[in-house]
């Protein structure tokens, strides 16, 4: 039998009331609304339960926990400034990771999730570290040394890396290798020399600029996975073309 051949598509795929650019979504109920609501309400009691504990405690002063470190310390507004955008990165990037995990789980990628599940954790670890310094707290109230930190976050990211090798190698991979240029400079300028003032400004620049890739990398992963789902027959992407088709990320 002859079959007429597909119609090419047209410059708008996805018009308004056909294919995937209809709206699915539909007004909630009031009902719906209320329970919507339940798991903020849950959420809220916890919070309040922490805030009360914080409160009512004595051994700190409340002000010390509740408030901004540049207003208890009476400091300028701009203290700790590259430092705060880091952790901003360091945010973005775990959310990045997260966002596309649960993007691969719907498309039944299961590769592909549990790399980026990975990556969402092993960014959620350094970004407690970065924002609470648990590498120096771990230093001064134990006897591990601050090395130690690093080789146990170097193992856990180079394990993450082996294990999902073949799904970093149809990412952008090359903002990744970036990120662990700058992290290692930025490790070696802290363990391998004096802290002075030159040192200091490398040590945080060059993490300040592996943070940035290593936000970059889980960014584009996750909208380079979500195009080629929403759009498998469209999305072209020279620098990654395994992510081109339905069929080539796991």
């Amino acid at each position: 039998m002859k079959h007429d051949s597909p119609e090419p598509h047209s410059e708008e795929p996805y018009s308004k009331g056909q294919g995937a650019g209809r709206e699915r979504r539909a007004r909630a109920t009031v009902a719906d609304q209320v329970r919507t609501l339940l798991p903020l309400l849950v959420l809220w009691a916890i919070c309040a339960v922490v805030l009360g504990v914080l409160v009512l405690q004595d051994s700190v002063p409340q002000a010390d926990l509740l408030l901004d470190p540049t207003t208890t310390g009476r400091l300028p507004w701009y203290t700790g400034l590259v430092s705060n955008l880091g952790v901003l990165a360091w945010a973005l990037a775990t959310a990045a990771a997260a966002g596309g995990a649960y993007i691969s789980r719907l498309g039944q990628r299961d590769g592909a999730m549990a790399f980026l599940q990975g990556g969402a954790l092993l960014s959620t670890l350094l970004l407690l570290d970065d924002l609470f310094q648990f590498h120096i707290v771990v230093h001064r109230t134990t006897p591990l040394p601050k090395t130690g930190v690093y080789v146990v976050y170097i193992a856990l990211t180079l394990g993450w890396v082996a294990t999902h090798r073949s799904e970093i190698a149809r990412t952008r991979w090359q903002f990744l290798a970036a990120a662990g240029a700058a992290f290692a400079v930025s490790v070696t300028i802290d363990v391998a020399t004096s802290k002075t003032t030159a040192a200091l400004v490398a040590e945080d620049a060059a993490k300040f600029l592996g943070v940035m890739a290593w936000a970059a990398y889980f960014v584009h992963t996750a909208l380079d996975i979500a195009r080629s789902l929403i759009r498998p027959d469209e999305f072209v992407d020279a620098s990654a073309p395994q992510l081109a088709s339905a069929s080539t990320v796991s």
